[in-house]
């Protein structure tokens, strides 16, 4: 789980916050689309938290379900919701004249409710939102995204952690593209770059290292074959290449801007125009994606640098 539910304080607790699981669950389902009748409140609440409607809409019109919603919170227990928990759930539908049921829980319902809720099914509308399925909604959509910033603070800090997304430091998204089929090798993070020069002279003293002719970015694979051909063009050329996903994680970003700065001052490594501005190209589309903190394994890799000597480059 990505989500922490014990975020979300308990429900007993007297200290003014025991009716946010029930605010939660109806923020919740306000953003799936439903219309919410009856908000949470601290009276006798007759076995309900709160009454929703959803609009259906087919080819003969609208129709419209009152849904009698029960929050359980037990993430703090962590036990599940039983059917001793949910009794008489007719009944309740029929008090508070519902035309279904929705259990919203921060656990599982128990093996005898989920029995118990099939069987019901023949008899009337039950749904449910446990745990899992809640996550799921959160996190696929920029609406859940925000609810869930506002619910699970500190789960959602760290799930922005784990999943980076791109610094807004440019108009438009960066973007890198295969030269033979056009993929967008930044979001398939399957490509390379590539350059190309002539074989180093090692008969002399020193060894003459030529300048970098040519370049190109492809994906991994046939086009890497296809383009690797149509730049050599026949001439006896080596080529050598890095992996572009190198340039949008944070340690690797400054281990290739080094290298590349180190080839250029210590080494006497040139570059023609063409090769020099791709390279630019890599590391200014790069810089979005390294803008961030690093995720857990990104750590783990630089503290294996450390552990194994691998970070001389700086």
């Amino acid at each position: 789980m990505i989500l922490d539910f014990k975020e979300i304080p308990k429900a007993n607790t007297g200290k003014g916050d025991q009716d946010t699981f029930e605010l939660f669950a109806r923020d919740f389902l306000e953003i799936l689309g439903f219309e919410i009748i009856q908000h949470p409140d601290r009276g006798a609440d007759g076995k309900k938290d709160l009454i929703v409607q959803e609009s259906r809409h087919g080819i003969s019109g609208v129709t419209k379900i009152k849904w009698l919603v029960s929050c359980k919170h037990h993430a703090h227990s962590g036990k599940s919701v039983s059917d001793n928990d949910e009794p008489n759930i007719l009944d309740r539908i029929s008090v508070h004249e519902c035309d279904g049921f929705i259990g919203f829980y921060s656990t599982l319902p128990s093996t005898s409710l989920g029995k118990n809720f099939e069987g019901l099914k023949k008899k009337t509308n039950i749904d449910s939102y446990d745990r899992e399925r809640i996550e799921k909604i959160l996190l696929e959509s920029p609406q859940g995204l925000r609810l869930a910033s506002r619910y699970f603070s500190k789960s959602y800090e760290n799930y922005k952690i784990e999943n980076p997304k791109p610094a807004k430091i440019f108009a438009d998204d960066s973007s890198i593209h295969c030269e033979y089929c056009n993929e967008d090798l930044i979001k398939s993070r399957n490509g390379i770059f590539v350059t190309i020069r002539k074989f180093s002279d090692f008969d002399v003293d020193p060894p003459v290292h030529y300048p970098y002719e040519k370049a190109y970015y492809s994906c991994k694979g046939n086009c890497d074959y296809i383009l690797k051909a149509r730049y050599m063009q026949g001439e006896m050329m080596m080529d050598e290449w890095t992996d572009i996903n190198d340039f949008l994680s944070p340690t690797t970003y400054i281990k290739k801007m080094m290298a590349w700065m180190n080839s250029f001052q210590k080494q006497g490594e040139e570059a023609n125009d063409e090769v020099f501005d791709k390279l630019k190209q890599l590391f200014i589309d790069g810089f979005p994606y390294i803008s961030r903190e690093q995720t857990t394994e990104e750590k783990e890799n630089v503290k294996f640098y450390l552990e194994n000597g691998l970070m001389d480059w700086l």
